[in-house]
């Protein structure tokens, strides 16, 4: 049997003497060397490896070395030539490495100032550890002593006046439409605080949302509500909430309870008569929660602030 091929063995002819130095086209041919070597020892192994997968044929036995171990010295020959005849080509294995080698050998040359290099495959000595030098480090000068200032007397101020709440509005931010809903208040005989609460929780004083259903405008007036009550604009602000403020107000007229009728303001008024009272969807009652307690909230700051001002 022939030795196996292998990609470490020292290169013939190419082998140099101890701490002798290599020009860079030097480099390059033995970088050029080793890549063949490479790539034919590569492909080796992958037709050693083709041809276990090949099972034998029972009619090549009575063959001449059919049976010995002949046949897998010639092969193993054969596969070596083939190997080696067919490395180096265009866009090969070797190719791709020598490529993107020669850039390193290149770089180290370069780095040397174009004098001849080391070959690194006989270098043996590891280099000198280089111990940096400590350099010296200035003290900071003493700080001068801190002088200390006697602390001024504090300055009276005059009092900050306070901001007279005229409406339950600015509460929620909707100071714009503050008109339109003391109107809407006066007409409908309900109170500010409660058409102010509904905007902020149906729209959020955004005048031109819609909802996914369809309903439009502060007050989120349904298209059928809207032309019950003779909107033409349901994005105009006034429009929209003397509309809402007159279907809450006949709501609160019907049920005589404020809940109810904001129950049936957000689910309709059929799902409150089919429930006898509240629904039982979490949106509503949320929806319930959440105006009774900004209106609640409303009422008793503008009656703290009233209080407040002389």
């Amino acid at each position: 049997m022939l030795p196996k091929l292998s990609v470490l063995r020292p290169l013939e002819g190419t082998q140099a003497p101890a701490r002798s130095t290599l020009t860079l086209d030097q480099e390059k041919a033995r970088l050029r060397k080793a890549t063949n070597e490479f790539e034919a020892f590569f492909k080796y192994q992958m037709l050693k490896t083709m041809r276990q997968t090949i099972p034998d044929d029972p009619l090549s036995e009575d063959l001449p070395l059919g049976n010995d171990g002949g046949k897998e010295t010639f092969t193993d020959l054969f596969d070596m030539e083939i190997a080696r005849a067919g490395s180096g080509g265009r866009r090969s294995l070797s190719q791709v490495l020598y490529h993107s080698m020669e850039k390193l050998v290149e770089a180290r040359f370069a780095k040397n100032n174009g004098t001849p290099v080391k070959s690194p495959i006989v270098e043996t000595k590891s280099p000198r550890p280089v111990i940096p030098s400590l350099k010296r480090i200035a003290i900071p000068k003493r700080p001068a002593p801190i002088q200390m200032i006697s602390k001024p007397e504090p300055v009276a101020l005059p009092p900050k006046p306070r901001e007279r709440v005229s409406s339950p509005v600015s509460w929620h931010g909707l100071d714009s439409y503050q008109r339109h809903i003391d109107a809407a208040a006066a007409e409908t005989k309900l109170d500010s605080a409660l058409i102010a609460s509904v905007i902020h929780a149906e729209s959020g004083g955004n005048p031109k949302a819609v909802s996914p259903a369809g309903a439009k405008g502060l007050m989120q007036l349904a298209d059928s509500t809207a032309q019950r009550y003779g909107v033409v604009d349901s994005f105009d602000p006034g429009e929209n909430i003397r509309a809402g403020s007159r279907f809450l107000k006949h709501l609160m007229d019907k049920y005589k309870d404020v809940k109810l009728a904001l129950a049936a303001y957000n689910a309709g008024p059929g799902n409150v008569d089919r429930f006898g009272g509240i629904p039982p969807f979490k949106e509503t009652r949320a929806y319930v929660a959440r105006v009774t307690s900004l209106m609640k909230n409303t009422i008793a700051r503008k009656a703290e602030a009233d209080t407040k001002v002389p």
